[in-house]
Order: structure tokens, then sequence, then C-alpha cells
């Protein structure tokens, strides 16, 4: 009786971090600091597109995609809001990587993984989601892409809309 119980209620809580991601659904809030030092809030985006990716200096798939990601950045400044979230337990490897590779958006920390896993349910690296400027979730992008390509570019437009 137990284990159903304790089973049941995993089901359930996968379900309602499922049901969060769900296309259409309200984009959860967060606030988290970048390595700059300021703090950001996905609300604070709102009217604004948001492509919001997670990612690791760890993870070479995320590494390999971040110079087409900032190139995205730089073509829609000012119509599309790039927030990137790493994931590194420290910053110490996040901030060599940005001395090196410095990016045109915010990089955000998220060390205790609250908003990637807690929120956003992230189990594999890099993902990606894409936020209307009413803040909900229009799509779910697993795995590195080139953010440049015209399929991308389309699904960016259309989220700009």
């Amino acid at each position: 009786m137990k284990k159903t119980l304790v089973v049941c209620l995993l089901f359930f809580s996968i379900a309602v971090v499922l049901s969060l991601q769900a296309e259409g659904a309200q984009a959860p809030d967060f606030s988290l600091k970048a390595v700059d030092g300021k703090t950001y809030s996905l609300s604070a985006c709102r009217g604004k597109a948001v492509l919001l990716n997670f990612w690791e200096t760890g993870c070479p798939a995320c590494v390999a995609e971040l110079p087409s990601l900032a190139a995205l950045a730089r073509r829609f400044k000012g119509r599309l809001q790039v927030l990137s979230v790493s994931i590194d337990s420290s910053e110490a490897p996040l901030k060599d990587y940005l001395r090196q590779h410095p990016m045109p958006f915010p990089v955000l920390s998220d060390p205790k993984r609250d908003v990637a896993f807690g929120l956003y349910a992230v189990f594999g690296l890099p993902v990606t989601f894409l936020i209307n400027g009413k803040g909900d979730l229009i799509g779910r992008i697993s795995g590195g892409r080139d953010w440049t390509s015209p399929g991308m570019l389309n699904k960016i437009e259309e989220a700009m809309h």
C-alpha cells in the first residue's frame, strides 16, 4: 500500500512538471543572478519573445552551439531576449569560459539547479525553451542546434509574432 502511494505521488509529480512544459502553458517565472552580478527575471521580459537556454561548460554540445546562439542574439537584438542559464555547480569554470568567449546576452547562474530541474524539468543538455511575449511556452528544443539555420530562424520568427 505504501509503495503504491509513493509510486502514485511520483507519477502525479511528473505529470505536474510536464504540464508546466506543455506548449501554450505559462512559462514558470524565476529570478537568477547573472555572472555580471545583475539579477534577471523572466517576467521582466514580458512583451518580448524569449529564448531560454540551459547549458553547462562541461557539455560539448552546449559549448558548440553557443557561437550560433550569440549570432542569433545579435541578429534579433531588441526583438528577442536570449537568456542563458548555466547549471555549473561553481561560477569559476563559467567565468573562465566567458572571459575567453564573451556572450552578447545575459548568462545566468543556477548552481543549485532549482530553476533548471525544479521549474523546467531539464534532464538533458542543452535544452532551450521558446517563450512568446505573453510568457507562454511555445516550444522545447532538446540538443545542440545551429540557431542561424533557416529552420531555426523560422521558429524564432514565429515566436516573435
